[in-house]
Formats: C-alpha cells, structure tokens, sequence
C-alpha cells in the first residue's frame, strides 16, 4: 500500500549544517517542507528523536529535532532557538516560491493570423459586438474586443462557441468548446 500524505510539500533546495551537543558536524540539504516538518537528505543521518542546532542557508540558525529516519533521508521539526518555527516555514515556503516559480502555459496546437481578422463576438443575451481576431488556434482564440467580457462567460465568435479563459491587454483569449480539426487551421480560416 502506497502512503498517501494529507499535507502538501514544497520542494526546496537548501545547503544546511548540523551539529550535536558534542559539536559533531555534519552537512545536509533539505529537500522539501510541508506542515509535518522539513525533509534532509545526508550521508550522516541522525537517530530519531535526537536533537540538533541547525543552519539552513538564508532561514537561520535553529533547534531541531529528528522525527523521521531513512536510509539516506530524515525528517525534522523546529523546536526552539534563533528562528521562530512560524518564521522558518515562511522563510521556506517564500524561498519554494522562488525556487520554482510557476509553470508557463505549454502551447500544444500552433498559433495562426488568418487573412480574415474581423470577426463578431455575440453574448448569452444574444448581443453582438465586432471584434479583431489577434491570433487562433485549433483550440483557441485570442481577440482584441471592447466588450466588457468576464472570464468563464460563455460566448459565440463568428460560429464557433467559446469560453472566456484569460484576459489580455485589449481583449480576451478564449478556449472553443469544440476544438477545431488543427489540419484546417490556417490563414485562410474563417470563425
């Protein structure tokens, strides 16, 4: 059975130094935090329930204490000294967030500019509004329209029907609820 864990983790890579009562050092690197504590991996791992001082480069200087050992993996909480604990999940959650900003959209279909560019934008309410075709796709339109559309509304442009996905500088791009066949998507298609 494969364990499943409530609490999200956050991937972050950070150099950390250990050391016990007796001064013994060590080095580490965290590998992820989640509300449960943060994950080390070294060639040194500690025994459960012992207590460590620990630097994690840009956090601070904190006491630590082992609540999980693995192979080549232990985890740990922050009990005390230097840091607040609050502080030192912030600090690491922020430096997660930079680390590994978020991914971009991945394009799938190719993006065109038909001849054709003038198009009408028609609403739920049966309004119609003219609008510029920016680009298109087998999945998608970006247009350049004064409406005051709404993302997750609902709209027809030329024929094809549509839902507002993001909104853009002078307009909107919208997803086609039934995709067009991509081998017929081209400078010469008209919505």
């Amino acid at each position: 059975m494969t364990e499943r864990r409530s609490n999200p983790r956050h991937a972050i890579i950070l150099p950390a130094l250990c050391w016990s009562g007796s001064g013994a050092e060590f080095h580490a690197i965290t590998v992820d935090i989640s509300s449960e504590g943060i994950r080390m991996r070294s060639a040194t791992i500690p025994p459960v329930a012992a207590q460590r001082g620990c630097s994690i480069r840009g956090v601070g200087v904190m006491d630590i204490r082992v609540v999980r050992a693995g192979p080549d993996d232990f985890a740990v909480r922050v009990v005390g000294r230097g840091v607040a604990p609050g502080q030192v999940v912030r600090n690491l959650l922020e430096m997660a967030r930079l680390q590994a900003p978020p991914v971009e959209d991945v394009r799938i279909c190719r993006r065109i500019v038909p001849k054709c560019r003038v198009v009408q934008v028609t609403m739920a309410d049966g309004t119609s509004v003219p609008a510029q075709i920016l680009n298109l796709s087998a999945t998608g339109v970006a247009l350049q329209v004064d409406a005051p559309l709404d993302v997750g509304q609902t709209i027809v442009v030329g024929r094809q029907r549509a839902k507002i996905a993001r909104r853009i500088t002078g307009g909107v791009g919208a997803a086609f609820l039934a995709p067009l066949d991509e081998a017929t998507v081209g400078e010469h298609t008209v919505l």
